[in-house]
């Protein structure tokens, strides 16, 4: 029988380093994921009621990449790895993406660039109830471009917006000195310094059937779009672009590389 565990606001849950030995369902409240960079914590996202948290460091065996604190007073259950592969296998939607991401977990990123495996892009929020927005399919003749949304950004690539001419279209860090450097260069590369809030690959814009989706490329920090976490801390690894502006931070809510992606 599955655990329930009760949390009170600023309660840890789990710490970066700690032993992935269990998997949290979240009931009700509201948790944050950080990510300690040094002596800093970025804020990479949320995870609300009806989502799972450290579901992936489990399965794979690595210990916890990201820490879990409590932004609000709440519920968890608490599976082991058993229970909750038990769990997904009732699930068909749920089990697809899972082993959609492990399958692209196990290629490497310039496979993921140049192949047609995308990560589901799906609504999988309990008030997405699983399904694309009503507004997700987008023309192949849509025009697309990307801007800087705030001064430091504009500081690194300009004010002009990027006009994206193909897709995939990938955006990335300058790798410094001693770094290797990415097989596929990105179509948009940023200088950054330490501590990196944006990966040498970080994400990716890329057609998904009739659908555009900002897909990332297993960055350290993720990427949030239009306010939905995405990457290895979250359930899903990528989500769809709608028509019109769409807000893309790369690297945690109060990262430098917040991008407007406009589609007309």
């Amino acid at each position: 029988m599955n655990t329930l565990s009760q949390f009170k606001k600023g309660d840890l849950l789990f710490r970066q380093g700690d032993a992935s030995d269990h998997v949290l369902r979240v009931r009700s409240g509201e948790i944050e994921v950080l990510r300690e960079i040094g002596t800093a914590s970025v804020l990479l996202g949320h995870v609300r009621g009806g989502e799972w948290l450290g579901e992936m460091g489990v399965i794979e065996g690595r210990s916890r990449s990201a820490t879990a604190r409590a932004a609000a007073d709440g519920e968890v259950e608490v599976l082991t790895a058993r229970q909750f592969l038990e769990q997904v296998s009732s699930d068909p939607a749920t089990a697809r993406d899972l082993i959609l991401r492990l399958s692209i977990r196990l290629r490497s990123v310039e496979d993921i660039i140049a192949g047609d495996m995308l990560p589901f892009a799906h609504d999988r929020s309990p008030e997405g109830a699983g399904q694309a927005a009503p507004d997700a399919a987008i023309a192949a003749d849509a025009t697309i471009s990307l801007t800087a949304h705030n001064d430091a950004l504009r500081a690194r690539i300009g004010a002009t917006s990027i006009h994206v001419s193909k897709l995939p279209f990938v955006a990335g860090r300058i790798p410094v000195e001693g770094e290797v450097k990415p097989a596929l260069r990105p179509d948009l590369v940023i200088e950054d310094e330490e501590p990196f809030r944006l990966s040498r690959q970080h994400f990716m814009i890329a057609r998904s059937g009739d659908r555009l989706v900002v897909s990332d490329l297993g960055s350290a920090l993720g990427t949030i779009v239009n306010g939905q976490p995405i990457g290895h801390h979250f359930m899903k690894d990528a989500a769809p672009l709608h028509r019109g502006e769409n807000l893309v931070f790369a690297g945690g809510w109060d990262s430098p590389f917040e991008f407007l992606v406009s589609v007309s």
